[in-house]
């Protein structure tokens, strides 16, 4: 969807041209995750008798409570006004967020196409083992022939293998969950394509940010060994300690969107 363009002032005494109200309605909609508890609107160009009492101004307000940072949020947008532009703003780190299609699993970052690619890859239970896990285990310079048990915790190496593809050294002894919060440079929140450690009983784990909840309570996670195999899980965002890119990548060119596609809640990492 193209930046809001808007022709008049929209909201309470604004001049509300129906397609300007349309505009923005299409907008919010486009950041309701931004504004929850509010639901969609509907695009109807219309804000009724009473601007004031409407789904669209209360959206408006919402916004420019959570977002623009007004204490006495007005419930009117002007043009290149300070919540225009903000909604311009938002709107653009959208279209740079990662998935494009939660059901496809479509991604703008190279190396979490390589990684989504690898989902379902899985251990094989006994003495055998998955070959292309074998091959995770090269990329940190494993000595594991097994993929299965906690001896032989495999999340570290996929994350290693998937960014060699791409020209990235891995951090040393890259096999080591919490070896990665040394790798590239640290960001403070986690954005789609960043690694993110947690410790966990026995050890760590580290795995690719996919999205959030729309709460912003959950992250889900793309990892390697989790419940034994490649898939993307939902953790709680409070049990990641750290998050860490590539030093040359510009934080510019992602954000965080939220994921709506089914995943389960994340269990074993062993």
């Amino acid at each position: 969807m193209p930046e809001l363009k808007i022709v008049m002032s929209v909201g309470i005494k604004g001049k509300n041209l129906p397609k300007d109200v349309k505009a923005v309605q299409e907008a919010l909609n486009e950041l309701i995750h931004l504004i929850s508890p509010i639901k969609r609107l509907t695009i109807d160009g219309q804000l009724g008798p009473k601007p004031e009492n409407s789904k669209t101004v209360k959206a408006i307000k919402e916004f420019q409570r959570k977002v623009v940072m007004f204490k006495r949020p007005d419930g009117l947008i002007t043009v290149n006004g300070r919540t225009h532009k903000k909604i311009k703003e938002k709107q653009s780190s959208t279209k740079l967020a990662a998935i494009v299609s939660p059901a496809t699993f479509v991604s703008t970052i190279p190396w979490m196409k390589t990684a989504l690619a690898e989902i379902g890859q899985s251990e094989v239970a006994g003495p055998k083992a998955n070959p292309r896990i074998l091959e995770y285990f090269k990329a940190t310079k494993f000595w594991g022939t097994d993929d299965s048990g906690g001896k032989n915790a495999w999340c570290g190496s996929f994350v290693a293998w998937v960014l060699k593809k791409h020209g990235f050294k891995p951090v040393k002894s890259g096999y080591r969950a919490r070896e990665w919060v040394n790798f590239g440079k640290k960001i403070e929140k986690p954005i789609h394509g960043a690694i993110g450690v947690k410790t966990r009983k026995g050890g760590g784990h580290v795995a690719f940010v996919v999205g959030k909840s729309s709460d912003g309570k959950y992250l889900y996670m793309l990892g390697g060994n989790q419940s034994n195999q490649v898939k993307v899980s939902k953790y709680k965002a409070e049990v990641w300690d750290t998050f860490v890119i590539p030093t040359s990548f510009d934080t510019k060119q992602s954000s965080l969107p939220v994921y709506t596609k089914k995943a389960a809640i994340a269990g074993s990492e062993a």
